[in-house]
């Protein structure tokens, strides 16, 4: 199962906005992981975050895959299009500096992964 851990001190101004965060960054990790929406699972915490001696918006996500077989010979482009394209999402939704969000990226194997059977 795919995974995003996000925490963030972005404050979005109702549940509502907050949820078509959560629909967006699960529908792009499900299209750039062809994997199937039900399968893909995102946390988000909102919590204080103090960087640089300041507290405007900051964010810390990270993502838990498992490399789409197509990109097997090219892992750098898929990390490229995985970052570039959650950068973006969290960019739009909380107006983020991107010296301020830090990503991590995790390849699971299959055989150490859960498996969706949905």
């Amino acid at each position: 199962m795919p995974i995003a851990q996000m925490k963030t001190n972005y404050k979005f101004s109702s549940p509502a906005v907050r949820t078509s965060f959560l629909d967006e960054t699960a529908s792009e990790l499900s299209e750039i992981l062809r994997k199937p929406l039900p399968a893909i699972m995102i946390m988000l915490d909102e919590c204080p975050m103090y960087m640089n001696s300041s507290e405007d918006t900051e964010f810390f996500a990270e993502f838990r895959y498992i490399l789409p077989p197509e990109y097997s010979d090219n892992k750098s482009a898929f990390l490229k299009e995985l970052a570039d394209r959650m950068l973006s999402l969290i960019q739009k939704h909380t107006h983020a500096d991107p010296y301020r969000v830090y990503m991590q990226f995790t390849e699971m194997t299959r055989e150490g992964a859960w498996r969706y059977t949905g």
